[in-house]
């Protein structure tokens, strides 16, 4: 489609679906609402709510490293502010102005930069797909990568946030990167726009993913936070709901 209402003719993109996209923004906070609670209540029945029996309290072994606790904290820690000013920015016409949208719209580039680093060392030590790497030293390697196995849909995930965290990074740097100014090119300004609905697509497709991860491991069994956190897990708690960590790493329960 070419345009020229003012200046030079320039060709739009996609014009018909960023036109749809903006006619029926209003109501995308109503199907993202429907959604969650779709799929709260769907995991609800599908996992509920796992706990291990624990009799010996004091019998721990320490499961993540402090680096990996650090970038795994980070990790969620970021992704919670940059879905939540994300939501502030695609759904401004909800969220209104004001002195704290306007913050929340200033900082998201900003904190999504510094994410990149987070999301490309979290992709490296949640793979587990790695049976036939060779490990010089075991006690280097649990220190950098993380225990276990995965499951179907936990590998799915894992592929999923590798898969569209690049497409939300590589989209995101280039929004920040295209900052306009007065030599800015209608072509140039077309482009980042149709480069701002692939992030939000993105971002809406990887949502899906991280709060199924995020249920699985944080809410569906309880105990892992504090875990996650400390480092430190029961050791009957791996024997009943984490096997897979014990059968990969025999030494732990030597420590």
């Amino acid at each position: 489609m070419e345009v020229g209402l003012f200046g030079p003719n320039y060709n739009a993109i996609a014009p018909e679906v960023i036109r749809a996209f903006e006619e029926r923004q209003h109501l995308l906070p109503i199907v993202f609402t429907v959604e969650f609670f779709l799929f709260l209540t769907m995991f609800i029945i599908a996992k509920g709510r796992k706990q291990a029996k624990i009799t010996r309290e004091n019998d721990k072994v320490q499961v993540y490293s402090l680096f990996q606790r650090i970038v795994i904290l980070l990790n969620i820690v970021i992704m919670i502010y940059l879905f939540i000013t994300g939501f502030s920015i695609t759904f401004g016409n909800w969220t209104g102005g004001g002195y704290i949208p306007r913050l929340m719209r200033a900082t998201h580039e900003i904190v999504g930069v510094g994410w990149i680093p987070v999301w490309f060392i979290m992709t490296i030590i949640a793979f587990k797909d790695h049976k036939y790497f060779v490990r010089p030293s075991s006690k280097i390697w649990n220190k950098i990568f993380l225990r276990g196995k995965y499951q179907h849909m936990d590998r799915i995930n894992y592929y999923m946030y590798v898969a569209f965290g690049f497409l939300l990074v590589l989209s995101g740097f280039i929004i920040w990167f295209m900052f306009p100014d007065a030599a800015t090119h209608a072509q140039t300004i077309q482009l980042k726009r149709f480069i701002l609905f692939i992030h939000f697509m993105g971002s809406a497709i990887i949502s899906f993913f991280t709060f199924e991860t995020v249920y699985s491991y944080f809410v569906s069994v309880k105990g892992y936070i504090p875990g996650v956190i400390t480092g430190k897990l029961p050791v009957e708690y791996l024997e009943q709901l984490r096997p897979d960590v014990l059968e990969e790493d025999k030494d732990l329960l030597k420590k």
